[in-house]
């Protein structure tokens, strides 16, 4: 049993999950960007709360690194490296456009199709990266 919190405070929307291996037990949504910092240890605690799982019992911890809101990546990094330095777990870091990929990968009925995630970067661009059903890389991440 591989009990795994993910983390997710890049875009516009966060995200706190509690995985079992495979399989998502309770996730927490803020969709309020500013408001990323004060929704996570809150967010943290009532999904542990909810799901009967104390801390100590997380074997990792998961977070998306970026591209994306430079606050939200500084916000989800601090909580997530605090808290697998404090529990002695390891900490998995992730690339938010490779997550966005993987996830239409698996909802997509087109498995030879290429896929492109894109973040809003602002300022009239976009972070994006361009890959293959397998997740190999087609086109590196970049800004647009």
């Amino acid at each position: 049993m591989a009990l795994i919190l993910n983390i997710d405070t890049c875009t516009e929307n966060a995200i706190v999950s509690l995985a079992n291996n495979d399989v998502i037990i309770g996730t927490m949504n803020n969709s309020n960007q500013k408001d990323h910092a004060s929704f996570l240890h809150t967010a943290i605690k009532n999904l542990l709360d909810k799901s009967g799982i104390l801390i100590s019992q997380l074997n990792a911890i998961a977070v998306t690194a970026g591209p994306g809101s430079y606050t939200g990546i500084r916000v989800g990094m601090a909580a997530a490296k605090g808290l697998a330095y404090a529990l002695q777990i390891p900490l998995i870091s992730l690339n938010t456009l490779e997550v966005i990929a993987m996830c239409s990968i698996i909802q997509s009925e087109n498995k030879d199709a290429f896929f492109c995630p894109m973040i809003d970067a602002r300022r009239m661009e976009v972070f994006t990266a361009v890959y293959d059903q397998f997740l190999k890389e087609i086109i590196a991440p970049c800004a647009m």
